[in-house]
């Protein structure tokens, strides 16, 4: 962008901000202009406030949120929250995700920022400077979810595979075929071709089933679906010192398998859960098996969990690249997915004692405990072919009810809390392009007395303008820095 020319907007702003004032600026303490410009004498300044403070009158005014040092203890005093937008409206979170949604000690400190507390002396219209930021719950989950995509663990894994660097390892998995369990290797990788985080799932001392089973993930590359977490492509390597099959998929970060989240620890879950997690994974199914598809390897240890419990379906195209199931009918085959979703939850509810029924001369059954309400045991009976042996997705709908609103209505909560907290950023790269421009032409060492440049000239508007934004002093000779000015 050509900065020469995009001073003459800044220019004219700066010839007309003594004509034009807001109410506002007039009824401001009556200021005068401090710059270090020979066409200005500094004031006096005395007693300055500490950093964070300014004085306008009797009033003391917090300037920007304070920054916590990673050195330095939190503030012990309670945070002010805003119940617009919070992000923990949505969903049950989960304790074992709890630390993400605050901070934790893998993340640098430097980027959240304290509440600013109200003072008592400002009238109740006036707003803390952080009111206009995104919430700051919001913004510690994404500055969560950026570090975990941008760091790299050390590791014995090669500099790079394929057109993919910076392998860091995440989380080994079983995925179970017909009769032996396969191990994958869940490791994040960057891109080479668009500088994107990818998850690589790799099986060792695996080929594909043929030559041509490669070529069934182009079909899953269609398949597209908030529940799923995309499949982009399929190759073979010895980068890793063997035989191994690597599948790219969409990286989903700070997002773990159910497995490690829920059973390994077992977390005791509630049905507004179940309820929603059934709900997800009924959606991603019906995604994939109106494209004629089926993914016959869902289980616990392939469905990821955010820490917003948002639901993702895992290897998806593993099944029909290594033939793991034989050649089955589609029809088979997606009765499949639906029973794993009744299998899915018995095994989350066998984390609880209480749901455990014992039967004479046989081993305890899983079913849902007396906390449980008639419609989920009845949907739990329905997955487990205890009602009818076939499966429908219409008859799952069916079964959850109103309960497909409430998931509706938490999506467009999440949705317009995202657009509220985006529109309060809408004009920050606007500023920062304005202020990238003014810094560009003042106080240039290398062009000090050149007429077509920043201390003389037409140029010489943009410092004085720059000065009257930033560099005000009330009658007292104190800064002023009102974020309203």
């Amino acid at each position: 962008m050509d900065v020469t020319n995009s001073t003459k907007s800044i220019s004219t702003v700066a010839n007309n901000v003594n004509k034009v004032q807001s109410p506002a600026l007039r009824a401001q303490t009556p200021v005068k202009l401090r710059a270090s410009s020979p066409a200005f004498k500094p004031s006096p300044v005395k007693d300055r406030p500490s950093s964070g403070a300014a004085s306008v009158g009797s009033s003391q005014l917090r300037l920007a949120p304070a920054f916590t040092p990673r050195q330095q203890p939190r503030s012990q005093q309670p945070e002010e929250q805003r119940t617009e937008g919070d992000i923990k409206g949505h969903a049950q979170v989960l304790p074992a995700f709890a630390s993400m949604a605050v901070g934790s000690d893998g993340c640098n400190e430097d980027f959240f920022m304290k509440t600013l507390p109200i003072h008592t002396g400002q009238p109740p219209y006036m707003l803390p400077a952080n009111h206009f930021a995104v919430n700051e719950q919001l913004r510690r989950v994404l500055i969560q979810e950026m570090h975990a995509m941008s760091s790299v663990g050390e590791s014995d894994l090669p500099a790079q595979v394929h057109s993919y660097h910076s392998l860091s390892p995440q989380e080994t998995v079983d995925v179970f075929g017909a009769s032996f369990p396969i191990r994958q290797h869940q490791i994040k990788a960057q891109s080479i071709a668009d500088g994107r985080c990818y998850s690589l799932h790799r099986i060792t001392g695996t080929q594909p089933a043929s030559k041509s089973a490669l070529g069934a993930v182009d079909k899953w590359k269609a398949v597209q679906s908030p529940s799923i977490a995309q499949v982009y492509e399929a190759f073979t390597t010895r980068a890793f010192g063997d035989n191994s099959l690597v599948i790219v998929h969409e990286l989903k970060p700070l997002a773990a398998s159910l497995k490690s989240q829920i059973v390994d620890a077992r977390v005791q879950v509630s049905e507004s859960f179940l309820w929603s997690l059934v709900l997800q994974l009924i959606s991603a199914l019906r995604t994939v098996h109106s494209a004629g598809l089926a993914v016959q390897t869902l289980s616990v240890s392939t469905i990821l969990l955010s820490p917003t419990n948002r639901v993702y379906l895992n290897s998806c195209g593993l099944a029909d690249v290594l033939a793991l199931h034989g050649s089955p009918s589609m029809d088979a085959a997606q009765q499949g997915d639906l029973q794993a979703v009744g299998h899915v939850l018995g095994v989350i509810l066998g984390t609880c004692a209480e749901n455990y029924m014992a039967v004479q001369g046989q081993a305890p059954v899983v079913v849902p405990g007396a906390g449980f309400s008639t419609d989920f045991k009845e949907l739990f009976g329905y997955l487990n072919h205890r009602l009818t042996p076939v499966v429908a997705i219409d008859d799952i709908l069916r079964l959850a009810g109103s309960r497909v609103f409430v998931e509706l209505d938490a999506a467009r909560r999440e949705s317009d809390m995202l657009c509220d907290n985006l529109r309060l950023e809408l004009a920050n790269g606007r500023l920062v392009r304005l202020l990238c421009k003014m810094n560009f032409i003042t106080e240039r060492a290398d062009s000090v007395m050149d007429p077509e440049w920043s201390e003389t000239g037409d140029r010489y508007l943009i410092k004085l303008f720059r000065d009257y934004v930033f560099h005000l002093v009330n009658e007292a000779g104190k800064p002023v820095a009102s974020m309203a000015h």
